[in-house]
């Protein structure tokens, strides 16, 4: 009894009072039963409570009882790991290893602990003693392929590799893995060796044949290279990785036309895949590009290739970005850009491309055409709400230009990013304009606003929005502020210097507005330009003013 009570003392901290008083009859009431496994129960039930601190002393405690218990030392592992003293969890492992070297979950649990736990090199040396003691366990043997792998230790992985093949039979995998490691390994002869017995496994597999003449390729022996590949051909000469192959023989060897005929086929085969397509006609692009070479018969091979069935648009956008990086003229390319939204009519590139042209056209129709059904599709990118804008508002479609502009804004995301700010502050500049233009003089000066928040020295936006103020006779000291700094930025701008000369007019400060009018009159004179109607008529309102 004095033994369980010093027990009882030991763990009074952590135990409830129900729990001591189950403690206090282990003696009495049961007497036959092994007080080990009342404690040891007990310790089960405050772990599956979450008591783990008070599991931990029950099972150090049946620990004292039998130091060799395996199912103790494992169970106090795991609860030293959530305690994270994952140095006493290991320990605990470790000794149960140690007592039980043939507990398969014992040694795997250990294993899963070094891993965690950073040490790599222990648990190497675990699972290499387990697939020792447990050769039938296949997951073993995968585990330690990979901690070779990760140590790059491509001998033992092919010492892995073939015991897994003894154990499962030989495979395609298995062998084309071995056949990746002796390359890695630089072991050309055991490279060879596993390739041909996979083409002696699988006679009617050519891509192995055809592997065994890159092999001989990679090694510089071109003839047996050469030969390896006439007999290929000679078997299947539509095969895909046999022309690929034979393209690439004949790009190191030099000779450029068997090399474009090889490409061509395969090219034009038609068991090549889109995304295949399009990989080889890029490096015949690159190479086009680089060598400065003649369009003619690269189009030609595109041409071809566009006969055929496609499943995606990418090889058209490949010809185009061709095209145009060749400077090729607009009407050439157009009809490729065409083909391409007619398949893809959100096509983002094709489009732009487009809009590029028309823009750089001036032609106000066909931006209209390009746009138009971009935002019909409510594209994000204001680009084409914009332009749609200001082709309608050149176009005089002035209020179809503010409602394309408003539904831009919303798509124009908050951002710093300079492309994006400038044409918010163009769209609020032009808003403001065309609402002027409307006689909707409060809603321009709000737009105005809009725009000045974003870029505070737009200087057509600060000349209009003071001359449009000096009109009305608004706001003039707000005006002749705004209208000076825009001629601050451009001082050499005969129309900002007029407005700024109006200004002062309206705020009767005359014989500065003759100066600033005087100053007009130079430019315009040195610069050619004849005066228009309202500098006309601001010239003789000032002189009027002055010789009063």
């Amino acid at each position: 009894m004095n033994s369980c009570m010093s027990f009882i003392e030991r763990v009074r901290g952590g135990l409830s009072v129900l729990c001591l008083f189950f403690f206090m009859l282990v003696g009495q009431v049961n007497a036959q039963s092994p007080k080990f496994d009342y404690i040891f129960q007990e310790a089960m039930r405050q772990k599956l409570a979450n008591h783990h601190d008070v599991a931990i002393d029950l099972l150090d405690y049946c620990r004292q009882l039998n130091p060799e218990s395996g199912v103790v030392l494992y169970e106090l592992s795991e609860l030293y790991r959530y305690a994270k003293n994952d140095t006493l969890a290991i320990q605990s492992l470790q000794e149960a290893c140690r007592l039980y070297p043939d507990n398969y979950w014992y040694k795997d649990r250990l294993v899963t602990y070094y891993l965690s736990n950073r040490r790599e090199a222990e648990a190497l040396q675990a699972v290499e003693e387990m697939s020792l003691r447990f050769p039938e366990k296949s997951g073993v043997l995968m585990l330690l392929l990979q901690l070779y792998e990760q140590k790059s230790d491509f001998a033992n992985m092919v010492k892995v590799l073939d015991k897994i093949e003894v154990k499962e039979g030989k495979s395609e995998q298995l062998s084309m893995e071995k056949f990746r490691l002796f390359l890695q390994m630089k072991d050309e002869k055991r490279a060879f060796e596993e390739m041909r017995n996979l083409a002696n496994e699988f006679p009617n597999d050519l891509r192995y044949q055809v592997v065994i003449g890159d092999l001989y390729l990679d090694a510089d022996k071109r003839e047996e290279a050469l030969k390896q590949f006439k007999m290929v051909e000679a078997k299947d000469s539509s095969n895909v990785a046999l022309l690929m192959s034979m393209a690439n023989y004949y790009h190191m060897t030099g000779d450029t036309d068997r090399y474009q005929q090889y490409m061509t086929k395969m090219l034009t085969n038609e068991n090549v895949d889109d995304a295949t397509r399009v990989r080889m006609m890029t490096v015949l692009v690159h190479e086009n590009l680089n060598s400065g070479a003649d369009s003619t018969q690269l189009l030609t091979l595109f041409d071809k290739v566009l006969k055929q069935p496609q499943t995606t648009t990418d090889f058209l956008e490949l010809r185009v970005r061709y095209m145009v990086t060749k400077k090729m003229e607009a009407n050439a390319v157009k009809p490729y850009l065409r083909e391409i939204l007619k398949v893809d009519p959100e096509n983002n590139m094709a489009r732009q491309q487009l809009l590029a042209y028309a823009i750089e056209e001036n032609d106000t129709t066909g931006i209209v055409d390009i746009c138009k059904p971009a935002v019909d599709y409510h594209s994000s990118d204001p680009v084409f709400y914009y332009y749609l804008g200001v082709s309608y508002f050149q176009q005089e479609e002035k209020q179809k230009a503010v409602e394309v502009f408003r539904k831009g804004l919303t798509h124009v995301e908050e951002s710093d990013h300079a492309n994006k700010l400038q044409l918010r502050v163009n769209m609020y500049a032009l808003m403001g304009d065309i609402y002027h233009g409307l006689g909707r003089d409060e809603e321009a000066f709000q737009a105005y606003d809009s725009c000045l928040v974003y870029k505070q020295d737009d200087a057509m936006v600060l000349n209009n929005y003071a001359y449009y103020l000096s009109l009305r006779k608004k706001d003039l000291d707000r005006a002749e502020q705004m209208s000076k700094r825009a001629n601050e930025l451009e001082p050499d701008n005969s129309i900002y210097l007029d407005t700024y000369a109006w200004v002062l007019f309206q705020q009767k400060r005359y014989a500065e507005a003759k100066v600033q009018m005087d100053r007009v009159l130079e430019l315009m004179e040195r610069d050619g330009e004849e005066l228009d109607g309202d500098v006309r008529e601001h010239v003789k309102q000032i002189n009027k003013k002055v010789k009063k």
